[in-house]
């Protein structure tokens, strides 16, 4: 292809892009295409990770610990100390469900949190 050509191609896939419309899901732009199944899967590991800390947790809550993270699902130990945490942005929200799929979910939490069974089993609930 001569370079005359090559420019018109790029200048003719300019014209032809088009600007992705996208919805706010937290504090993520999420394509507007997926956001209603990202929303979906969203909210069903958010709620299968509270499911999975309140076998470890006094307490579960969904907030936001960090405003450049988002909204989390965080829990507690009795001191009032984060025991463990899970950000919900667009990349780990996936990479919970495919665990969740999985049966894994559980340790999924684990590793991210990096503890173990038997570092829980040592903590007074």
């Amino acid at each position: 292809m001569k370079q005359t050509e090559l420019g018109a191609a790029i200048e003719a896939a300019k014209g032809e892009a088009t600007e992705v419309k996208t919805v706010k899901v937290d504090i993520f732009d999420i394509p507007e295409t997926k956001a209603k199944e990202y929303i979906a899967t969203r909210e069903e590991v958010a709620k299968a990770a509270m499911e999975v800390m309140k076998l470890y947790c006094v307490t579960v809550k969904r907030e936001t610990l960090d405003e450049d993270e988002g909204e989390a699902v965080v829990g507690y130990y009795v001191t009032g100390e984060i025991l463990m945490c899970v950000i919900l942005d667009p990349f780990e929200v996936p990479v919970m469900k495919v665990a969740l799929d999985k049966g894994t979910l559980k340790e999924y939490i684990l590793a991210a949190n990096e503890l173990t069974e038997d570092m829980l089993a040592s903590l007074d609930k």
